[in-house]
Formats: C-alpha cells, structure tokens, sequence
C-alpha cells in the first residue's frame, strides 16, 4: 500500500438542505472538521469508508450539518487555509 492516501470524499448534508458535493481531498475528513463547499461552512457529523483504499486512493462518504453561508472575506480565508497544507 503507498505511504500517502489520497481521498474522494462523498458529502451528504443531513436533512437534504444542500445536494452536497464530491470532492477530493488529500487528508480523510474526521468527525467535528469543518468542510466549506458552494460558499458555505459544515461541520461533519459522520465518516464512512466506502471501500477500501485503492492504491493510494480512498472513498469515503461524509455526512455533514449546515451551519451557515459564509462572507466573501471568510471564505478568502478558508481557501488560504487549504493551499497552505
């Protein structure tokens, strides 16, 4: 198995609010993580392998709760958070 495992996460927002999203990622999402996508900010509530890693791919489905919109600078600063890993 390689050393790094890259993530193709399948969210799903509880209460069918948002349609979600899929999105690859290079960490595996935990639960209490705040993920941002379309412009706002959810926290993770579930994480679920899909199957087993792939090489150095992983799919994981997340479930993930509203918590609100978030402002353009907010966002600005999400988006500089996840280039600097």
């Amino acid at each position: 198995m390689a050393d790094a495992i890259y993530y193709k996460v399948s969210y799903v927002v509880e209460g069918g609010t948002h349609a979600g999203a899929i999105i690859n990622v290079d960490d595996e999402p935990q639960v209490g993580d705040e993920v941002v996508f379309d412009g706002r900010l959810f926290v993770i509530t579930d994480v679920e392998e899909l199957m087993p890693p792939m090489g150095d791919f992983g799919f994981l489905h997340a479930a993930c709760r509203y918590l609100r919109d978030l402002e353009a600078h907010e966002l600005d600063a999400y988006k500089a958070k996840a280039s600097v890993k």
